[in-house]
């Protein structure tokens, strides 16, 4: 029961850090494109299936200036999740299927399909702001 609960504490935690204001870096000379913004977008969220928690982290808008224990407390939270993946069988493959790119407030909304290993396929949805000549993730 303990860990019904836990995971869908972090299934909640993770939903609101994906579509929070935070955000990672994306490549150096990114274009405000939507294969771009599909490209980042597939980055991002490989980052976090592939357990890598400290880039991803470090790839957040702001993280130069998050105080040290909330960027750790921020990495130990994906990290966990990346492991509760990872005993599920982790992730066989991370596509972009489409996007909305809104040129006013240069941002982009991509649907990503997550497929896993018994086949079963997830829609996750990211949304994305160009900053500084880089896709983020908000």
């Amino acid at each position: 029961m303990k860990s019904v609960k836990f995971a869908t504490a972090i299934k909640g935690i993770l939903i609101l850090l994906l579509m929070s204001l935070l955000s990672c870096s994306g490549e150096k000379g990114d274009t405000f494109t939507s294969e771009s913004a599909r490209k980042a977008a597939q980055h991002f969220y490989t980052l976090y299936t592939q357990g890598n928690a400290q880039q991803y982290v470090e790839g957040m808008a702001g993280a130069e200036s998050f105080p040290i224990d909330y960027k750790e407390q921020m990495q130990n939270v994906i990290a966990q999740s990346g492991q509760e993946l990872n005993r599920k069988g982790g992730v066989v493959r991370v596509e972009a299927l489409s996007d909305t790119l809104y040129v006013a407030d240069s941002t982009a909304y991509v649907y990503l399909d997550i497929v896993f290993p018994d086949s079963v396929h997830e829609q996750v949805g990211l949304p994305m702001v160009f900053q500084k000549g880089n896709w983020r993730m908000k």
